[in-house]
């Protein structure tokens, strides 16, 4: 019972800070439950647990939230295909809010301000990167002020190793834009090799550095779940060392570049194709190109070849719709997005280019209102500082009796009524069979 209280006022915390981004927010996520079939079993989940897969993406794909904020809390409800399922409202005011829920009709819960704030010190402390100062515990100020001036002088150096030749005028043209001048552009390789070969040294030398270094690098481990780096400093600096100078041996020995422009205009569309070489090698080992037409139309990509291995990646952004891309070894991860005034759509692909995996529908509405009271009248107070140090789980019995009987009833109605395959998933986790392969 505690659990469930502390999930529901994070929900509730969250769900305010998404609505504070406007009065009504409405999202939808749909999975694509034919591929999701096909690619599970690829990635080791047995036949016990897809028995359950389709009938959870089933419920899933029917479910809508709507959240509604107002001046003094917020409203969410839940349908199912559009039939209202579940409400649950929030209340403030100078000691703490009030929740009522049609999970729970015949109770209202309290909290007080000193407790909200504990749940959401807890939620930040449980979060990767979380807590004071972000990841590690380092905030973005000290990180500035420790590697501010190394990389700036590492970025100059790199500025600098391009070197332009003489325009070469012409009749140029990438997708649909013409331009009149092309600029050739070498790097000076050896130049950023030697500067990054200083940049690694200074870095070794300014022990203020390494020890952040390393409490970033535990502190992102720790966030996610894994063992906390090296077990002393001198331990740490061997291990940076070697990972910056592994990554040194795959810098390319030459790089080339075209940028074409046009002579005289401000508006700053340009093309720029580069390869580069490694030494004794006629082919490119990586490509990268990029068209900028204007500030909201724009396309890059990148290809790497290693021995039978193609990398790809690419970005494009049209107005307020945006893409990206990656492929390698034959995974492909790609997302698309649009970002209208009241309107954001979202999809994410894997393994399959043509058909996103999953999509997320959002619709933003100016106003709203709370049609769920959030007053005390007919119901029975309980505050959740009284639940939570309960001990017996008698302070609570009325409240999970409440649930059981009125609100999952109710609740549960619509969901079978809407969600056909909800009774297949019930018996499947009765009868045991939700088991990984």
């Amino acid at each position: 019972m505690k659990k469930m209280l502390a999930l529901v006022l994070a929900l509730m915390l969250a769900l305010t800070c998404t609505a504070a981004f406007a009065d009504t927010v409405y999202t939808r996520v749909t999975i694509d439950r034919d591929l999701a079939k096909q690619l599970l079993p690829g990635m080791g989940v047995g036949k016990d647990a897809m028995a359950i897969v389709d009938p959870v993406l089933a419920v899933v794909n029917a479910l809508g939230v709507n959240v509604t904020s107002v001046e003094d809390g917020v409203q969410v409800d839940l349908d199912i295909n559009g039939n209202p399922a579940l409400t649950l409202g929030w209340a403030t005011d100078a000691e703490g809010a009030s929740i009522v829920s049609t999970l729970f009709p015949n109770y209202i819960l309290t909290i007080k301000n000193e407790t909200i704030q504990a749940i959401m010190q807890q939620m930040a402390a449980n979060t990767p990167g979380g807590g004071a100062g972000g990841a590690g515990g380092i905030d973005a100020a000290a990180l500035q002020q420790v590697f501010g001036s190394y990389f700036q002088k590492w970025m100059a150096a790199c500025a600098a190793a391009g070197h332009p030749g003489d325009p070469v005028p012409g009749e140029y043209e990438f997708d649909g834009v013409t331009f009149d001048t092309m600029v050739p552009v070498t790097v000076d390789m050896p130049a950023i090799k030697e500067a990054t070969q200083s940049l690694l040294d200074e870095l070794l030398a300014d022990p203020a550095a390494m020890a952040m270094l390393q409490g970033m690098t535990q502190g992102m481990a720790q966030g996610m779940g894994q063992a906390g780096g090296a077990a002393d400093a001198s331990g740490f600096e061997a291990q940076f060392k070697a990972g910056v100078e592994e990554w040194m041996t795959h810098f390319p020995d030459t790089v080339t570049a075209e940028v074409y422009a046009n002579d005289g205009d401000e508006s700053g569309a340009f093309y720029m194709y580069a390869e580069s070489f490694r030494e004794g090698e006629d082919d490119p080992f990586f490509t990268a190109n990029m068209l900028f037409k204007d500030q909201q139309n724009m396309t890059m990509g990148y290809q790497m070849t290693e021995g039978e291995q193609i990398t790809e990646a690419g970005f494009a952004m049209e107005g307020s719709d945006m893409s990206m891309f990656f492929s390698m070894g034959g995974m492909y991860i790609g997302l698309d997005m649009s970002i209208e005034d009241d309107h954001f759509a979202m999809g994410l692909y894997f393994m399959n280019p043509d058909a996103p995996l999953l999509t997320v529908d959002v619709t933003t509405a100016k106003g709203g209102e709370r049609t769920l009271a959030v007053d005390a009248a007919g119901k029975t107070a309980l505050a959740v500082e009284d639940v939570m140090g309960d001990q017996t789980g008698q302070v609570s019995q009325g409240l999970m009796m409440d649930i059981q009987t009125n609100g999952l009833g109710a609740l549960m109605g619509v969901a079978m009524q809407q969600i056909p395959e909800l009774a297949s998933l019930m018996a499947a986790l009765s009868g045991g069979q939700a088991t990984a392969g």
